[in-house]
């Protein structure tokens, strides 16, 4: 009997259907153009069923290829200027939110570094699945907490006291009530702030700025049937800083990782602090 093709290589998940695969598609930062989708629809009435699936990791998925048809059905991807998705033990395809492009309480340039870290590592092999996210703020609406490696936007405010006129706008708007006034003047409880700039963003009179701005980096999240969420092991890094120190966790995870073993599990095992070392081992070497 032949050898089958290793489908998940190139994006491509068997059915539980007898013959059939799901064709994975991918796109950098959730982006797709209108053409993209032409593109995708064509490729779903081409090879599946007319039927297309968005994944909750930002990819297209079609149903029905049938695997005779796999060869056929992956040139064809790279003919259309499409990004097949990547499956088995590597870097899965990068998920992340608009950032400061247009949501409203973006922080940071999620697209830069999200298609940054798409074509530098997608597809790299390593002991097991790895999912990167990327997110603007705090409100970590692509769960970076919850991948094995993920990057929050953080943004932390400092107060102008001459400029404040204790109208306590901020105090009301902070989600985490980390702000308070009284005759003093205005005070931020920097352990509870959430770094988030509401309060930046609602002051009057322009008392608030922000001063160290950045990522902060989460390792040893997961999903699934046993869920684990993700330490934060740096804060305020900078965007041009991110991939040095990508690099110095991905080189810690492949020392310390037995074949199939998820980060999280890496972290439970030898500890975080053994873990945080390694990686500033690496960041210094």
């Amino acid at each position: 009997m032949a050898t089958k093709p290793d489908y998940k290589r190139y994006g491509f998940i068997p059915q539980r259907q007898q013959g059939l695969l799901l064709m994975r598609l991918r796109n950098r930062s959730g982006n797709l153009t209108a053409a993209d989708l032409r593109k995708m629809a064509e490729l779903a009435e081409r090879f599946g069923t007319g039927e297309a699936h968005v994944t909750i990791r930002q990819g297209i998925e079609i149903p029905g290829v049938k695997e005779e048809r796999f060869e056929e059905a992956r040139q064809a991807i790279l003919d259309a200027g499409l990004l097949p998705a990547v499956c088995g033990l590597r870097v899965r395809p990068v998920v992340a939110c608009p950032g400061t492009a247009t949501c409203p309480y973006g922080l940071v340039n999620t697209r830069a570094l999200s298609d940054q870290l798409d074509r530098q590592y997608v597809g790299k092999d390593l002991p097991a699945k790895t999912k990167l996210a990327v997110s603007g703020c705090a409100n970590a609406c692509t769960k970076p907490q919850a991948h094995d490696i993920g990057f929050r936007g953080a943004a932390e405010p400092v107060i102008d006291q001459e400029q404040c006129v204790k109208c306590g706008a901020c105090v009301k708007r902070c989600p985490a009530a980390a702000m308070t006034l009284d005759d003093d003047g205005l005070a931020i409880d920097l352990d509870t702030c959430l770094s988030c700039g509401v309060c930046v963003t609602t002051c009057p009179k322009q008392a608030l700025a922000y001063t160290q701005v950045g990522y902060h980096i989460y390792i040893g999240g997961k999903g699934g049937r046993y869920t684990n969420t993700g330490e934060c092991i740096a804060t305020f890094v900078a965007e041009e800083e991110v991939i040095p120190y990508l690099e110095a966790i991905l080189a810690a995870y492949q020392e310390l990782a037995d074949k199939g073993e998820r980060l999280s599990k890496v972290v439970a095992r030898v500890g975080l602090a053994t873990v945080k070392a390694k990686i500033a081992d690496k960041l210094s070497g």
